[in-house]
């Protein structure tokens, strides 16, 4: 038997004992264990990842007593849920304001570019000599007689 720090499933570090032969699966190395908690002993399995060095304990849901680590892995999930789905909320409204502004600057790109294609085009025809059209016909005025 060994005795180990381990992360819980809610949150807290706790001292685990580990015994038995361990398994590989996945980055992971799985062994039997047990913890305390409340003054009762929770059985489940201490796992070991490779990659970050750090330890974790599960417990086990048909053991005696881990309806205590249940209940306080519960109450912490509904609320890193509840605080998930609230942070959703923000970014989808900041999503929505931020596509309707972007829509807006395409719009509004678009007129830009459009109007420097004119202009463009009325810079070749001065540097041709061509005159340029005013977008209305001649009109005669007044004191002329037709």
């Amino acid at each position: 038997m060994q005795k180990q720090m381990v992360q819980c499933e809610d949150g807290r570090r706790r001292q685990a004992r580990i015994h038995g032969v361990p398994i590989e699966e996945g980055g992971f190395r799985i062994w039997k264990a047990g913890v305390r908690l409340k003054g009762k002993h929770v059985s489940g399995e201490a796992w070991y990842s490779h990659q970050t060095k750090t330890w974790y304990f599960i417990s086990d849901p048909e053991s005696k007593h881990s309806h205590l680590m249940d209940r306080i892995g519960d109450t912490l999930r509904e609320e890193k849920l509840r605080n998930l789905r609230d942070q959703l909320k923000q970014l989808v409204s900041r999503q929505s304001i931020t596509q309707k502004k972007i829509a807006e600057h395409r719009k509004a790109l678009a007129d830009i570019e459009s109007q420097l294609e004119i202009i463009k085009k009325d810079i070749v025809r001065t540097e041709k000599g061509i005159p340029l059209e005013s977008g209305t016909p001649l009109q005669y005025s007044q004191g002329i007689r037709k």
